[in-house]
């Protein structure tokens, strides 16, 4: 890992410390996809910041203070414009390929069937990718779902498991896999 200059993360500390008006417990990361996390503790709170933060203006350490001392889930805008505007320090790490099990035909509805049609009607039989159900994985306190996407590294269409019940029109799920098609035929990057 790459070491940071001692002095800023102990000048950072202090400065945030000073803001939330509880003591800080720092440590700084490189991480690539949790750029802020914070957990209470004790009688202050433990904050891991990627090194990006070392850098960062008094207006953006007055946000995360703020950040810090509201337990907000939703980052501020100041927050999520600075990792934006300083993404390029963000290490890029190698996605492990994992192998696409693909798998079309539910228990109401057949993607394959689905897609060809919409592709022969839409497409002139000029988009080929994998098309599958997504996996079917629940997740608590959820309040909404990713009703598919399309990923341009595998080249391929997931839709969400939810959709295959009796009771969702054809005409939805035709629908949506028009909208990802639309993503392969337009080459619009998506994970």
């Amino acid at each position: 890992m790459e070491k940071f200059n001692r002095k800023d993360v102990i000048h950072l500390q202090a400065n945030l410390s000073r803001l939330v008006k509880k003591p800080v417990h720092l440590t700084i990361t490189d991480n690539t996809h949790s750029m802020i996390h914070i957990r209470p503790s004790g009688s202050g709170n433990k904050v891991r910041l990627h090194h990006m933060f070392l850098e960062a203006d008094t207006e953006v350490l007055n946000s995360l203070a703020r950040f810090v001392k509201s337990r907000n889930r939703k980052a501020p805008s100041v927050l999520r414009s600075f990792v934006t505007a300083n993404s390029h320090k963000i290490k890029q790490s190698p996605r492990k390929s994992r192998q696409t099990i693909v798998r079309s035909k539910g228990r109401f509805f057949d993607l394959n069937t689905l897609f060809d049609q919409v592709n022969g009607e839409y497409f002139a039989n000029k988009i080929d990718c994998p098309i599958t159900w997504g996996a079917n994985r629940r997740v608590r306190n959820q309040n909404s779902i990713k009703l598919a996407s399309y990923s341009d590294r595998t080249n391929t269409i997931r839709v969400h498991p939810a959709l295959d019940k009796s009771y969702v029109p054809k005409y939805v799920i035709m629908g949506i896999v028009y909208h990802e098609m639309l993503h392969d035929h337009l080459g619009v990057e998506h994970r």
